[in-house]
């Protein structure tokens, strides 16, 4: 039995401090380091007690395709927001030329007067999503995707940049949340007459290298034939967390019917619409 994800995406973080003067170009996820012949340890695996404490969940039904998905940079989008050639942009629209004054000086430095807004500036870019006072733009397509974020001050009705992102894959997300990736438990592998997974989950958000345990929700659970999808969504930690690698979480999944042959799939990186 194998288990793939949806999508060719690598994991991982980066995102673009606003004022830092560089190319607009995606960058790709960087090349992982080897220092001398010290290579990094491999995660200590759940003991037969530690899986026996471990949460069991029951997964709902959930789609194939995700209606949400986000690259981390800003609001979530239907996937169908990628797809096809980006409509013109609205030069009138506040939010926009925020985006443009900040594609026309990255930096930040106050102006006496604005840039000019070109429509040739914004060739390529596209809306993603909007709300009242956010809206998120992309330019390109993964791996190579450029998202820029702008904000609305309430108080001062003005919009500016507040983060950019390169080059992050696109994650399947649910009431804001994204999808964290998750592997079998490579001590016992699935059999056709299972109907119990052991899963290791990898947070994909900050959380000060603690464990999620009770923090990860039921999981979306899509059947078919030949393949079953498991995507996973954890809560958050509440307040200021530090970055690093995340522990793996031991979770077991109760199933209403045997594995059988289908294909076990990750369904929490998504491949991009064409």
């Amino acid at each position: 039995m194998t288990c793939r994800r949806l999508g060719a995406a690598t994991p991982g973080w980066w995102r673009r401090p606003l004022g830092i003067v560089d190319s607009l170009a995606g960058v790709s996820e960087p090349a992982p380091r080897r220092f001398g012949r010290v290579t990094a340890r491999q995660p200590k695996l759940p003991s037969e007690r530690d899986w026996e404490r471990s949460l069991l969940l029951e997964p709902r039904p959930g789609p194939r395709q995700p209606a949400l998905i986000s690259d981390g940079g800003g609001l979530p989008f239907p996937p169908s927001a990628l797809a096809g050639s980006a409509a013109p942009l609205e030069l009138e629209d506040p939010a926009v030329v925020a985006l443009s004054n900040y594609l026309a000086d990255p930096t930040g430095v106050p102006r006496d007067t604005a840039p000019a807004l070109a429509a040739e500036s914004l060739d390529g870019w596209r809306l993603l999503a909007r709300t009242d006072n956010e809206v998120l733009f992309a330019r390109g397509r993964p791996p190579h995707l450029l998202t820029v974020a702008v904000r609305q001050d309430r108080r001062r009705r003005t919009w500016a940049p507040v983060g950019s992102s390169a080059a992050q894959p696109l994650r399947a997300t649910r009431d804001g949340i994204r999808a964290s990736s998750w592997r079998l438990d490579p001590g016992r592998a699935a059999r056709p007459e299972d109907t119990m997974l052991r899963v290791l989950i990898t947070e994909q958000s900050f959380a000060s290298r603690q464990r999620a345990d009770r923090r990860v929700q039921v999981p979306d659970l899509y059947l078919d034939a030949s393949d079953l999808v498991l995507t996973f969504f954890i809560t958050p930690r509440p307040g200021y967390q530090t970055g690093g690698s995340n522990p793996e979480t031991p979770v077991r999944i109760t199933l209403a019917e045997p594995v059988g042959s289908r294909q076990l799939i990750d369904g929490a990186i998504v491949a991009a619409p064409v």
